[in-house]
């Protein structure tokens, strides 16, 4: 005997909606219901590695190290709105400024590759030079004339005046001496009706290396217009029997007493142990000197790592 929840169902399947018997059967197992279907859970997709980062970022403590000129006192005429020194601390964050000590297994595009030719040497590093008006920045023909009515600085590139302001450019590229090639990408920072203030990178390569242990034109504590003068960070790995670059001091190897070095002089001990520091004074070519000043970061048998800083001056006066 039929009840009325029979009859109710057949009435229901003999609607024309559901004469295909679809969308009512019974529910599946587990991931289906009978009338749609359960989306599966996708998968968790994982963080990228980030590879490390550059330490150079971390500190502003030693910009004054590569100063090419005494600081900039504040006169009363002296462009130093904030603009110009929240552009000048910008600027130095991104030449990127190096730590007293660097990991090996970290490169930077600070630190320039040296040439596989022994003969050629490449130094690059962040600059902040300072100019009286009416004198040229060393080694360039840019010549600051003064600060104008108009409130920009007046300067002559290559014989033409240009005016500037506070981060305008102030490039150059050319040849301050033989066998030396020379790239300054700087920007205005602070000028008054006395100097101007310019910070950058500076680029040099110097051809013809032979390098000579000796004396050293002493820099100035102001700017000479005699002497172009660059302090720039240096990271070099040598391998044992090599030479760090632009000097006659070679790796000799790991032992129980450090690392050897030889070309030194007479008379003073080959041994470095980590962090000790190494230094070589002398000529590169005729009037290119170097100061180098590093300091042991690694050694084995196989290579000695090196950071520290090298003080490139050219003598181009007289």
């Amino acid at each position: 005997m039929s009840t009325s929840y029979d009859l109710g169902k057949w009435a229901l399947l003999n609607q024309v909606m559901n004469r295909s018997r679809v969308g009512i059967l019974p529910a599946r197992n587990k991931e289906e219901t009978g009338k749609m279907p359960v989306l599966r859970k996708m998968p968790v997709l994982r963080k990228m590695p980030v590879p490390p980062r550059c330490p150079f970022y971390l500190t502003l403590k030693i910009i004054p190290l590569f100063s090419n000129a005494g600081k900039c006192t504040q006169d009363n005429g002296l462009s130093t709105q904030n603009s110009a020194l929240s552009l000048l601390k910008r600027l130095l964050i991104a030449t990127a400024v190096l730590l007293a000590v660097v990991p090996t297994t970290t490169s930077c595009s600070l630190l320039e590759r040296q040439p596989r030719s022994n003969s050629t040497l490449v130094y690059k590093g962040p600059v902040r030079q300072e100019v009286k008006a009416g004198s040229l920045i060393p080694g360039t023909d840019i010549r600051y004339i003064s600060r104008t009515e108009d409130k920009t600085a007046e300067v002559l590139i290559n014989g033409q005046r240009a005016f500037k302001r506070s981060g305008d450019s102030l490039d150059w590229t050319g040849s301050p001496l033989r066998g030396v090639e020379m790239r300054l990408n700087q920007r205005v920072l602070v000028y008054s009706d006395e100097r101007l203030q310019a910070g950058g990178t500076v680029r040099l390569t110097v051809d013809g290396v032979s390098s000579k242990p000796g004396w050293v034109p002493q820099v100035p504590a102001q700017t000479n217009p005699s002497l172009v003068v660059y302090k720039v960070p240096v990271l070099y790995r040598v391998k044992q029997g090599e030479t760090i670059p632009g000097t006659t001091l070679s790796y000799t190897g790991k032992t129980d007493k450090g690392a050897q070095l030889g070309g030194l002089p007479t008379g003073e001990s080959p041994y470095r142990q980590g962090g000790d520091s190494i230094s070589w004074r002398g000529e590169l070519r005729p009037r290119v000197y170097l100061d180098l000043v590093v300091r042991t970061t690694l050694y084995n048998e196989d290579r000695l790592n090196v950071t520290g800083f090298a003080t490139v001056i050219l003598a181009i006066g007289g």
